[in-house]
């Protein structure tokens, strides 16, 4: 076996073990937030809240927003609508 194989026999295990590695977690449940800035918000609207209370954001609804997973930002995304249900679109991972 010359070198260029053994170099490319050692790159697919490594892939298939990296791959694997993935595999034994990919199962695992994580927290997908996303954030949504809403400036001068005080207390006393928080107490105000109630069902159909509507807070307006000041931010247009194709800014980007960013994405965290278990409180960490993986990305950006934009809000969508699927259906009848509001959705966001991945724009950016990184």
């Amino acid at each position: 076996m010359d070198a260029n194989s053994a170099a490319v026999e050692a790159e697919s295990r490594e892939s298939v073990s990296h791959e694997s590695q993935w595999a034994l977690i990919a199962g695992l449940q994580c927290k997908l937030s996303v954030g949504l800035c809403v400036t001068n918000f005080r207390v006393r609207d928080l107490l105000r809240l109630d069902v159909e209370t509507i807070i307006d954001s000041h931010q247009s609804s194709t800014s980007h927003v960013p994405v965290w997973v278990n409180g960490v930002r993986v990305g950006w995304a934009e809000f969508d609508v699927l259906k009848t249900r509001l959705a966001i679109r991945i724009s950016e991972l990184g």
